[in-house]
């Protein structure tokens, strides 16, 4: 991804909502934490697209001043305090009712995932643990 891509939408994405978030955290607000803990999911699934959809957009000439300019206000519609928020329609018709729906296969999934990292991590630990006994 450009820097010059990258680092408005970061700025964007991840300045007011840290701060708007530690806000509501130290407040102890608990609707604002809720809400900002939904911006945050809404946020990791634009990341996730981003990463797909990036390499296929990226490479178009007239896509890099539209494509930040979109990517940026989408962004801040996902922020703004209303009650039509893009956080708050995207997490509650898209991402909540779509996790529901596929809720048990994820959890076996994150499951499995979950032991695999812990397996493999312990491979490496143990055989960077006989490698440090040799030497």
């Amino acid at each position: 991804m450009d820097p010059y891509i990258w680092i408005p939408r970061t700025v964007i994405a991840v300045a007011y909502p840290l701060y708007s978030s530690l806000e509501a955290v130290l407040s102890e607000n608990v609707e604002a934490a809720f809400d900002w803990l939904k911006y945050w999911s809404v946020l990791a699934v634009f990341s996730l697209l981003e990463l797909i959809l990036d390499p296929l957009v990226d490479p178009l000439a007239f896509s890099f001043p539209y494509y930040l300019i979109l990517k940026c206000c989408f962004l801040i519609w996902c922020m703004v305090p209303t009650e039509w928020n893009g956080t708050l329609i995207i997490f509650e018709k898209i991402i909540f009712p779509v996790y529901q729906l596929h809720q048990d296969d994820i959890e076996e999934r994150s499951e499995i995932a979950k032991v695999n990292i812990k397996d493999k991590l312990e491979m490496i630990l143990r055989r960077d643990k006989f490698e440090l006994k040799r030497h």
